[in-house]
């Protein structure tokens, strides 16, 4: 099975079996096309891969016509943040994000600073798939160019939107985990001018990840130890290109990644109440805090373009998913991870509670996730399945399969990034949540691998 999934946003898959060399400079001679050969934003995270897969892009991009923004190795925001100020035609992120070592991704934007959404997504496969590319003559080519000062920049307007005399007042220490990604140096910046000490770990970008990008919380163990040990306020694991966040409370408890929507909420809803946007498959404790402010949360598919886009066209004030993933809306156009760090700090400090005061605030919720790996013509065969087992009971089927009962709710989906079936259940009891999964995950199986009973 050839690893690869191209979705509107971008295109990922195993370096040297779906994501190749010449799959890279045809899909940067692409956007280098559908943006007209304007300037394009370039970074990278720290895999091994990322900076073939940079010298890919940037022979596509050169063809193009582009002069290229070289970030180097940087962050998904600010990629995002680099095609909005400097007036760009766009940005890409070559990142494998939450994905293990062996993958590797090109993230698109839009001059806007948004992922590009469906109808853009479909003008670029349009030209990648016509391969009717842009070329410029040799004269055209420029050698890529630095921009240090974009940096300074996307600094001073993630602390432009915090209450950073607030935070320097409560002096905290934090330990963060940074699985060897792209992010160490600037979150130490970002934390020394809000006054935090900062406790570094897995910081030296060396392209080999100390445990699994995702800051999920079994990943999190090690750094639930040493927040415990040091006495740290709390704990925070960020992805390996800032775009998602998990936390850990100082009595080092790590918190599910779901948490991590919710209790950026609790800031923004008191701050600027207003529409919240997640996915089919986040927990119902945004719910819960955005009622306690009399405001709505609307649902989409899943997909950070998807989320992050209806939120900026409805005007709301956060979009994120349960996968740590925040976008603090309209400060950024992106899911940052430094800047929802940033959010649950001021709460903190506005509040002068800790971290598990603030959890404790949150309806205890059992979630249960779970994905089955098969090609994609069995994970469809499976969605359609779910959808006939469950249609006497009006399932949304908008994105895959979801059911929702009075006590709680099951999704059953393909994975936009990988060849999974991921099949996610949440209900007011553990005991309700494991019955729910283990019978959707059993179904699965037998319609993937055996027989269709169940």
């Amino acid at each position: 099975m050839r690893e690869l999934k191209i979705s509107p946003g971008g295109v990922r898959g195993v370096v040297g079996s779906g994501l190749t060399p010449e799959l890279t400079v045809d899909f940067a001679c692409a956007f280098a096309t559908w943006c007209g050969g304007e300037a394009v934003a370039v970074a990278r995270d720290t895999r091994r891969s990322s900076e073939m897969i940079r010298a890919a892009v940037v022979a596509g991009l050169l063809s193009g016509g582009c002069e290229v923004i070289d970030l180097g190795v940087g962050s998904s925001p600010l990629a995002s943040f680099a095609a909005r100020e400097l007036g760009a035609g766009g940005g890409i992120a070559i990142t494998g994000s939450h994905n293990d070592a062996r993958w590797n991704a090109l993230k698109f934007f839009g001059p806007d600073g948004l992922l590009l959404n469906a109808v853009a997504g479909e003008e670029l496969l349009d030209v990648y798939h016509a391969a009717a590319y842009r070329l410029a003559p040799a004269e055209a080519m420029l050698p890529p160019a630095a921009a240090p000062e974009v940096e300074e920049r996307y600094l001073e307007h993630l602390l432009a939107a915090l209450d950073g005399e607030a935070i320097r007042a409560r002096g905290f220490r934090v330990a963060v985990d940074f699985c060897n990604g792209s992010c160490a140096p600037l979150a130490a910046r970002f934390l020394a001018a809000l006054r935090c000490e900062l406790v570094p770990l897995n910081d030296e970008p060396s392209g080999e990840f100390a445990h699994l990008p995702a800051p999920t919380a079994a990943n999190m163990r090690q750094l639930a130890t040493l927040t415990r040990y040091l006495g740290a306020d709390l704990g925070a694991a960020v992805n390996v290109d800032g775009d998602r966040i998990g936390f850990v409370t100082a009595e080092g408890r790590p918190l599910s990644e779901e948490y991590a929507l919710p209790l950026a909420a609790l800031n923004r809803m008191e701050r600027r109440p207003g529409l919240v946007v997640t996915n089919h498959s986040t927990s119902r404790m945004v719910e819960a805090v955005a009622a306690r402010y009399g405001q709505q949360v609307q649902r989409t598919p899943v997909g950070e373009g998807y989320v992050v886009d209806c939120g900026v066209a409805e005007e709301a004030v956060l979009a994120g998913e349960g996968s740590g993933g925040v976008a603090i809306l309209p400060a950024t156009m992106t899911f940052d991870a430094l800047l929802t760090l940033g959010v649950v700090l001021e709460t903190l400090a506005t509040t002068g509670a800790g971290l598990a005061e603030l959890v404790a605030q949150l309806p205890a919720f059992a979630v249960r996730k779970s994905e089955l790996a098969c090609p994609p013509d069995l994970v469809y065969r499976c969605v359609e399945a779910f959808r006939d087992r469950h249609a006497a009971e009006a399932p949304d089927t908008s994105d895959g399969v979801r059911v929702a009962w009075p006590d709680g709710w099951l999704h059953v989906r393909a994975s936009n990034t990988e060849p999974l079936l991921r099949v996610i259940a949440e209900a007011d009891t553990a005991e309700r949540a494991d019955a729910i999964h283990e019978a959707a995950l059993t179904f699965a199986r037998r319609v993937a691998f055996g027989h269709e009973g169940g």
